[in-house]
């Protein structure tokens, strides 16, 4: 069966949903049937052949997303960031401790769903009727973890760029200290900990690559053969897929590992 992956909010779960005859390309928008209505999502994984057992009920796309629907799009979440300063004022007054981190409108436009955090379970209910009522529209406030609030609220990373957990779709992995041993990052609080107070996704968006990586690279101190001659391992590059080879002239340079070739002992 030919699926797609769609995801309906930046950085959340990728969905499969059957794409209905639609030729459909990364990055296109859609408007698809979902468990909540009918929602606009963003393909990030074009047709491709669903393996093992397939889900009880796959849900469809629709049709694609046209310039009005993208219009009303945008003005949803207008409205939605519009609520949420109400919201958060709201909560402000009556509450410490509670972090109020993004609104959300489904596209049926019918409710708006809040998510915030507090180190303690907090009933906010009262607050979104009170403010449902003064703004006449439904909305759900919902607790969601340190995870969630980091993505719904965005940021920069240690590494100076946007937030992986609001750049890419959901990665489903337990982030683990495993993998920043595997990394050779060190074990400290300031180093793998991202916004959020949790270990960082990117530990679980590497680590493949890591884990590949080494599986081919010579180790150091190993000899091998490249185009500039004989010399020994004596560090890695791994966003580069390189290691750094030393020769007896007292070169160090940068070779790709596909040009290198260890040496038995």
């Amino acid at each position: 069966m030919i699926v797609v992956g769609i995801v309906f909010q930046s950085g959340g779960a990728v969905e499969v949903l059957d794409p209905n005859g639609e030729e459909l390309a990364w990055n296109d928008r859609v408007i698809c049937e979902t468990p909540r209505g009918e929602e606009y999502g963003r393909v990030v994984r074009a047709g491709y052949e669903l393996e093992g057992k397939a889900p009880e009920r796959i849900f469809r796309v629709l049709r694609r997303a046209t310039p009005d629907d993208d219009v009303l799009r945008r003005q949803q979440r207008e409205r939605a960031a519009e609520v949420r300063r109400v919201f958060r004022r709201a909560v402000v007054q009556r509450h410490q401790g509670v972090k109020v981190h993004g609104a959300e409108m489904p596209f049926d436009g019918r409710r708006v769903v809040i998510g915030f955090t507090s180190e303690e379970r907090v009933d906010l209910h009262p607050i979104a009727q009170d403010v449902g009522r003064q703004l006449d529209l439904r909305i759900e406030a919902r607790q969601v973890g340190p995870r969630d609030g980091a993505r719904v609220t965005g940021g920069y990373g240690l590494c100076g760029d946007v937030l992986c957990c609001t750049r890419f779709a959901a990665n489903d992995r337990r982030v683990t200290l495993r993998m920043a041993k595997d990394q050779d990052l060190p074990v400290n609080p300031g180093r793998v900990t991202g916004l959020c107070g949790r270990l960082r996704c990117c530990l679980a968006f590497e680590h493949p690559l890591y884990l590949s990586f080494r599986e081919r690279a010579p180790a150091i101190g190993r000899t091998v053969e490249t185009p500039e001659g004989r010399g020994v391992v004596r560090g890695i590059n791994v966003p580069s897929d390189s290691v750094i080879v030393r020769f007896d002239d007292e070169r160090e340079l940068p070779i790709r590992l596909d040009d290198v070739r260890e040496v038995a002992r």
